[in-house]
């Protein structure tokens, strides 16, 4: 199972033939772990797998739970404690504790995981949550599921509307941090009357596979594509010329658009798991290339130049009337701050401000060491940059 995508289609595979699998998944981690939050395995009533939550006892112990939950149709948490397991025997050392979440799907719940696949397909921004914990007495049962596609309920849904309420106003900061989790909520009579304890639910995201949208399809593009594809982007390459936009010169490309860059980029949907790259052989091209997509929620966007390039291209935008903090979300000049010379090592420095982007860190962009002097340049009009 490669991805959130991968895991859904062979979910709905097997619940074609099987009416009932069970799902196990990590939800917390305390100390070091084999797998990460968020590491899934799918086990069939025949007892075949697909994927892995760490192997060796502590999957076994896993593996019998899912065999138990198809049976009695009652999910649980197993708790697998690996600080035992050192031994001179082993390959690794963990030794950590992990929560892993075994639960049915059944033939009814393909909706959801359709619902799931649709959406990563169409580049949403996905996440299920589902309660994996609760205090005795909390009027909530364990398993109850609830999809939310860009930040709204789009499928299954808590039979508590007082948790269904708390966990959509914090999708949000989830999607933002990037990565499944769990939280917990903690009700007392403040929160909902006669109501007191404390309820778990794990963030399930399945984010889209990130797009990078490279305008421009000259020499520096080659490498920044290559480097796309290696960390797993979607690569589309923009360009208005055919001896450039063609699959000869980017055969990894998963497509390649033959338009003027206004246009092409109309008709591409920009969301925050969209990444442009600008590397066009024009100063005006990329003032027409922003144009389209400056106030739009890109998750990066970045532009090849020199300072009075790019101090140019904000200008002309300033003038049509783009507010100067969507000019300043540009990363310009593209990449990090690191010596660079051949288009190779261009795209090296633009791949990890994409990761950057994309992960976080604390590297420099040299985005970040000029915006000063251009929020200022543009505030008093001064061209001396």
């Amino acid at each position: 199972m490669s991805g959130p995508g991968g895991f859904y289609t062979a979910l709905n595979q097997s619940l074609e033939t099987a009416p009932r699998v069970a799902v196990a998944t990590i939800v917390r981690t305390r100390g070091s772990s084999p797998r990460e939050v968020g590491a899934r395995m799918l086990v069939r009533p025949d007892g075949a797998t697909d994927g892995t939550v760490g192997g060796g006892c502590g999957e076994a112990e896993v593996w019998r739970a899912a065999l138990e939950v198809m049976q009695d149709d009652q999910p649980r948490m197993v708790v697998v404690d690996l600080t035992n397991e050192i031994a001179m025997s082993t390959d690794g050392v963990c030794g950590g504790i992990i929560d892993i979440f075994v639960e049915p799907w059944h033939k009814n719940g393909t909706n959801l995981a359709s619902g799931v696949l649709d959406a990563v397909q169409r580049h949403r921004l996905v996440a299920t949550a589902t309660v994996v914990s609760r205090s005795r007495g909390m009027p909530i049962a364990l398993g109850e599921k609830l999809l939310i596609v860009d930040g709204q309920p789009h499928g299954g849904g808590f039979s508590w509307s007082a948790l269904q309420a708390r966990v959509l106003a914090d999708a949000p900061s989830v999607v933002a941090q990037g990565q499944s989790q769990s939280r917990t909520y903690k009700f007392d009579e403040l929160h909902e009357p006669e109501v007191s304890g404390q309820v778990g639910v794990f963030f399930d995201l399945a984010l889209p596979r990130p797009r990078l949208v490279i305008v421009g399809a000259g020499h520096v593009a080659v490498p920044i594509a290559e480097v796309g594809r290696l960390l797993d982007f979607e690569v589309v390459v923009i360009d208005d010329r055919p001896s450039f936009a063609n699959a000869e010169r980017f055969p990894g490309a998963d497509r390649i658009i033959l338009d003027d860059f206004a246009t092409a980029l109309d008709a591409i949907e920009i969301t925050p798991s969209t990444y442009v790259v600008l590397v066009t052989r024009a100063h005006t091209h990329d003032v027409h290339a922003l144009r389209r997509i400056v106030r739009k929620p890109a998750g990066y966007i970045g532009m090849i130049g020199s300072r009075r390039r790019v101090y140019a291209v904000f200008k002309l935008l300033q003038e049509e009337g783009v507010p100067l903090e969507d000019l300043l979300r540009v990363h310009a000049p593209i990449g990090l701050d690191i010596k660079t010379e051949t288009p190779g090592e261009i795209a090296v420095s633009v791949g990890a401000e994409l990761l950057k982007a994309r992960r976080g860190g604390g590297a420099a962009s040299m985005s970040d060491l000029l915006r000063p002097q251009y929020r200022y340049s543009l505030s008093k009009g001064d061209a001396d940059i």
